[in-house]
C-alpha cells in the first residue's frame, strides 16, 4: 500500500512540474540561458504597429544577435501597473528599458531602490541618477523632413499633423514639421489637432477628418495607436498621411505616402550592445538624431505602389545631409 501511495505522489509531483514548466514561457517571453536578463517596461501595450512594437523589435534583436533574454511587461496605460511592473523588471532582469513618458517619476523612485540594476529610459532625459541612462531622440529633425515632404507633396498648400497628447515631444515633432514645410513653402499652412490620446483610433480619426474637411490634403500622424484612425480617415475621404516611429506604409500603401522613422530599435540594440562590451556610459544621454541614423524617412518597400518619386526623394536626402552638416538648423520645442 506505501509502495503504491508513494508511486500516486511521485506521479502527481511529475505532472505538477510538467505543467509549470509549460506555463512558465508566454510569447512576450525568450530566453537564452547565461545571456544578458533584460526586461522591457512598456507604458501602453504591444500591437500599436509604432513606437512600443519597434522598442520590442529592438528587444529581439538583443536576443536573436546577442543571446540576451527578454521579457516584456505592458501597463497598458493603467498608471496603477507603472510602479509595480518596473519593480517586476528590476527584480529579474540586469538591465530594464523603460518607455514612455508616463514613468519619469517612477523611474526614479525604482532606480534608486535597485542600486546595482542598469536603467534605459527610452525617450525622455533624467541627469544625475547614476543608474539611469536615456535615449534622446531628435525627432525634430526627422519631422522637418516629413514636413519638407508634406510642402512638396500637397496640391492644395494645406497640411496637417495629429498628436497624440500637448506633450514636449510631441511638439518637438510639431516644430519640426512645421519648420521643414515652410522651408519648402513659406506660404503653406500647418494646422495641428492634439487627439488627448495615443491608444484611441476613433479619436485619431475624428481628428484627422476635421483637418480633411479644411482642405489639409495630408496629414502626419504622431499618436501612437491613435494615428491608426488618421490612416482610415486618409483612406476614407481619398486623401494622404505620413506614418511615424516605424515603417507603416504596408498599412495602407495606397495613402501613406511615407513614414518619419524614430529608430527606437536600433538604439535599443546597441545600447544592450554597449553593455554587454561593458561599453555603456551609466547616467548619460545618448543622443539619436539624423547624423546618428535615429530618424529618417522610409517609402515602404519596391513591391508597393510609388507614392514619391525619386526625384523627391532625393531631395529629402540633401535636406537630411545638411541638417547632419549644420547647414540647416532645425527647431527644437523640448
Amino acid at each position: 500500500m506505501k509502495k503504491k501511495l508513494l508511486g500516486i505522489l511521485s506521479m502527481t509531483l511529475v505532472l505538477v512540474m510538467f505543467l509549470v514548466g509549460c506555463g512558465s514561457t508566454t510569447p512576450q517571453e525568450s530566453s537564452n540561458e547565461g545571456g544578458l536578463k533584460v526586461g522591457l517596461v512598456v507604458a501602453g501595450g504591444l500591437g500599436d504597429r509604432s513606437f512600443y512594437d519597434s522598442s520590442n523589435e529592438g528587444l529581439n534583436m538583443a536576443i536573436e544577435k546577442l543571446g540576451a533574454t527578454g521579457k516584456v511587461l505592458e501597463c497598458k496605460n493603467d498608471a496603477t501597473l507603472y510602479t509595480d511592473q518596473l519593480i517586476q523588471a528590476s527584480n529579474i532582469s540586469d538591465v530594464v528599458v523603460v518607455v514612455g513618458f508616463e514613468f519619469y517619476d517612477v523611474i526614479q523612485e525604482v532606480a534608486k531602490e535597485f542600486p546595482d540594476k542598469k536603467y534605459i529610459y527610452i525617450d525622455n532625459v533624467i541627469e544625475g541618477v547614476d543608474n539611469i541612462t536615456c535615449i534622446d531622440y531628435k525627432e525634430n529633425e526627422g519631422s522637418f523632413l516629413a514636413g519638407a515632404l508634406a510642402a512638396m507633396k500637397s496640391e492644395t498648400g494645406k497640411i496637417g499633423m495629429v498628436g497624440g497628447m500637448d506633450i514636449p515631444v510631441v511638439r518637438n515633432f510639431q516644430v519640426g514639421y512645421e519648420a521643414g514645410a515652410k522651408y519648402v513653402n513659406k506660404d503653406i499652412q500647418v494646422e495641428t489637432i492634439f487627439a488627448g490620446d495615443f491608444e484611441d483610433p476613433a479619436k485619431g480619426k475624428e481628428s484627422a477628418l476635421a483637418l480633411y474637411s479644411k482642405g489639409v490634403d495630408i496629414i502626419f500622424q504622431v499618436a501612437g495607436k491613435t494615428g491608426e484612425g488618421v490612416f482610415e480617415a486618409a483612406k476614407d475621404t481619398n486623401k494622404f498621411a505620413i506614418g511615424v516611429d516605424s515603417d507603416q506604409r504596408y498599412i495602407n500603401p495606397d495613402n501613406i505616402i511615407a513614414s518619419m522613422i524614430k529608430a527606437v530599435d536600433l538604439s535599443i540594440f546597441e545600447s544592450l550592445e554597449k553593455v554587454q562590451n561593458n561599453e555603456f556610459e551609466a547616467g548619460k544621454v545618448y543622443e539619436y538624431g539624423a547624423k546618428e541614423n535615429g530618424v529618417s524617412m522610409s517609402y515602404g518597400s519596391d513591391d508597393m505602389v510609388k507614392l514619391v518619386d525619386d526625384e523627391t526623394k532625393a531631395k529629402i536626402d540633401e535636406l537630411s545631409k545638411k541638417i547632419i552638416s549644420g547647414e540647416i538648423e532645425v527647431p527644437e520645442a523640448k
